[in-house]
């Protein structure tokens, strides 16, 4: 496949981040014969935080749902926001904490645009506050007639990496589907004297919006004109002794594309038997992917990250992406371990 055309900039990125995944839930003792309806019938706090280097860290809070009695329909009552109070600190000091009130606010937390998983986000909190690498971070949680939880960590130091090429390639899935995915090569090394875990999130900055046309001096009779794609852009410089471009009126944004893991051993959880129990579409918590040093222990790796590609997409030739290409960052952290406690 010819890829001359795209214009693909790399970038290099380290990411201090502290990534935690908190969660309350019921431990049962296992044992070879048991009877689900004796399951203890109480509810528990359900804790997501993912506290990085910045001023905001969302903070999810549900309840688990008892398996003896609970009825309806699961997806959206396991999203349902509980009403509790919640302390965030960073470094002893207590941090704002505010609630999500409507779309346009969950917006600034999510690069979905589908209004229903927007509105799952109502009613959820956010912490106002600056952390960097170092900073202790407390979280606790408390709710009428719920157990408390509480967690505590630090953001850890930085993970270099350093990214190779990026490779446009055509792959077919597990029905004969085709896409196409852009191929990352992130090198980083693991010290071999600890146990550690990391997680992995690739993002991609590209541009947006209308390209503005201005007139020359001497075509008075006629306005300015917007082209909102690269086609009809072409379609215009046969004209260039009438239009000025305006570039500026571009905007840019950040997404994190889906990864596709099956090509990456440290996060490719999908097996055999997976996908015999119908586990085809195996997914994670806001595209973070989570791995241990288990293999590569004392190891300088190369991890082969695959996303989907705009190419992938319908919208390609609405895009700016064969004019001003994309930029890549891959954010490597290391994950530290959580102190939970009821």
């Amino acid at each position: 496949m010819n890829t001359n055309h795209r214009r693909i900039k790399i970038n290099v990125s380290w990411r201090w981040g502290l990534f935690f995944f908190l969660m309350s839930l019921v431990f049962s003792s296992c044992i070879d014969d048991f009877d689900v309806k004796k399951l203890q019938d109480t509810p528990r706090l359900v804790l997501y935080c993912f506290p990085t280097e910045g001023d905001t860290t969302l903070i999810v809070v549900t309840k688990s749902l008892p398996v003896s009695s609970f009825k309806g329909d699961i997806d959206t009552q396991s999203r349902l926001p509980v009403d509790a109070s919640v302390v965030y600190k960073v470094n002893g000091m207590p941090q704002e904490v505010k609630r999500i009130e409507n779309i346009k606010e969950a917006q600034s937390f999510s690069q979905v645009s589908d209004s229903w998983f927007l509105s799952t986000l109502i009613g959820q909190y956010y912490a106002v506050g600056k952390q960097k690498a170092g900073d202790k971070i407390e979280v606790q949680v408390s709710a009428d007639g719920l157990s408390e939880i509480s967690a505590s960590t630090s953001i850890p130091e930085k993970v270099d990496v350093n990214i190779g090429d990026i490779h446009l390639q055509e792959k077919s899935s597990d029905h004969d589907i085709y896409f196409s995915v852009d191929k990352l090569e992130a090198t980083f090394s693991d010290p071999a004297s600890t146990t550690d875990y990391y997680s992995v999130k690739v993002t991609r900055k590209q541009k947006y919006g209308n390209l503005k046309g201005v007139p020359k001096e001497g075509n008075r009779w006629q306005h300015d004109v917007y082209v909102n794609n690269y086609q009809a852009y072409l379609n215009y410089l046969g004209r260039e002794d009438e239009y000025e471009w305006c570039f500026d009126s571009l905007a840019s944004n950040i997404v994190w594309p889906e990864m596709v893991t099956t090509s990456e051993p440290l996060i490719n959880k999908k097996s055999e038997l997976d996908y015999d129990f119908g586990f085809d579409e195996y997914k994670y918590f806001d595209d973070v992917y989570i791995f241990n040093d288990r293999t590569i222990n004392g190891q300088t790796y190369t991890m082969h990250l695959e996303v989907n590609s705009n190419d992938s997409y319908w919208h390609t030739y609405d895009g700016w992406d064969r004019l001003f290409g994309f930029t890549y960052n891959v954010q490597l952290c290391k994950l530290l371990q959580s102190t939970i406690a009821s």
